[in-house]
């Protein structure tokens, strides 16, 4: 099945505090969107990507790509207010023969192929798939008025979501076909009543937000060798 992947990057960073946007934020000396597709341009199960950006530096995108000589992007379109009328956008930018969409932040520069693959994999067989990582914390819920604990929640059944999140073609255009917005695509997804399937995704797969990510993200670059597992898996 052909895969594709829209890549999100329209987010406004205001907690980043920075005059610089977060996609051209320099992680080890590299761009952070640059090391994101850098990616998806080496996993062989990816055909194609579209990146979605912040309409005044659609520009800069279009120059890094070029600089890098990422050939899988074929095309960079402008965002919306929202991450969920982004990735609208993206939808509308895909080939008419695409099977498969990936959905991955830009600012999450730390994805793998595995990663990549095994998403791929497990939506083509349930449709819709999505990585995640179980938490560590202990959990409560918490009354917003009392600020009493209500219930303390079994951290074997809650799992942090990720990105990348997978779904066959036809099952995304319907989830983004109406008016409502969400912070990720699986929420969508459920409300259209259709199981969405996690699969293992990788503590170290941060997404880039404050600062303190961004002095995390180039530790982990530097101490456990994910650069060589972007490309290797």
């Amino acid at each position: 099945m052909k895969l594709w992947v829209i890549v999100p990057t329209a987010g406004s960073g205001q907690r980043m505090k920075s005059d610089v946007p977060k996609p051209f934020l320099k992680l080890a000396g590299v761009p952070v969107i640059v090391r994101t597709l850098r990616a998806f341009e080496s996993c062989p199960a990816v055909a194609g990507v579209v990146v979605v950006g912040q309409e005044d530096i659609l520009e800069d995108f279009r120059a890094a790509i070029s600089a890098e000589g990422l050939r899988k992007v074929r095309a960079v379109v402008p965002g919306g207010a929202t991450r969920t009328q982004s990735v609208r956008n993206g939808l509308k930018a895909l080939p008419g023969d695409v099977d498969l969409v990936m959905v991955h932040d830009g600012v999450r520069p730390l994805v793998t192929a595995r990663m990549i693959e095994d998403g791929a994999r497990i939506a083509e067989e349930s449709g819709a798939a999505v990585a995640a990582v179980p938490v560590k914390p202990t959990l409560k819920v918490v009354d917003p008025r009392s600020e009493l604990i209500t219930e303390t929640l079994d951290r074997t059944l809650v799992w942090e979501i990720q990105t990348p999140q997978v779904f066959r073609r036809e099952l995304l255009d319907r989830a983004y076909g109406g008016d409502e917005n969400a912070t990720d695509d699986a929420a969508l997804v459920e409300k259209l009543g259709v199981p969405v399937k996690i699969y293992m995704g990788d503590p170290r797969n941060i997404k880039i937000t404050t600062p303190e990510d961004l002095v995390i993200a180039e530790a982990l670059l530097r101490s456990s060798g994910i650069e060589r597992l972007a490309t290797n898996g």
